[in-house]
């Protein structure tokens, strides 16, 4: 599963932070004490780039992350399994 993290806060953020910009449908994930928020989710990976570019003008620093099974992976790793799945 591919998402866009698009910011990263110490403590959980309300729905309706400014931080979020308006954007709805945003999810978090918790790593090392930090919440993580994430926008879009897809098992394709373009979908999700192209994704990406829409909230660039946001979300500058937004990235594409990846999961395997609820746990956060390799985003190389994820891509390479991605393009493999799509080649059959």
């Amino acid at each position: 599963m591919f998402k866009i993290q698009i910011l990263t806060s110490s403590r959980p953020l309300a729905k309706n932070d400014k931080r979020l910009k308006g954007v709805k449908d945003v999810d978090y994930y918790k790593e090392g004490g930090i919440y993580k928020y994430t926008y879009g989710a897809s098992t394709d990976y373009n979908k999700v780039l192209r994704t990406r570019r829409t909230i660039t003008a946001e979300f500058k620093d937004a990235f594409i992350i990846a999961f395997r099974n609820g746990e956060k992976m390799n985003i190389n790793e994820a891509i390479a399994e991605f393009k493999k799945r799509k080649n059959k």
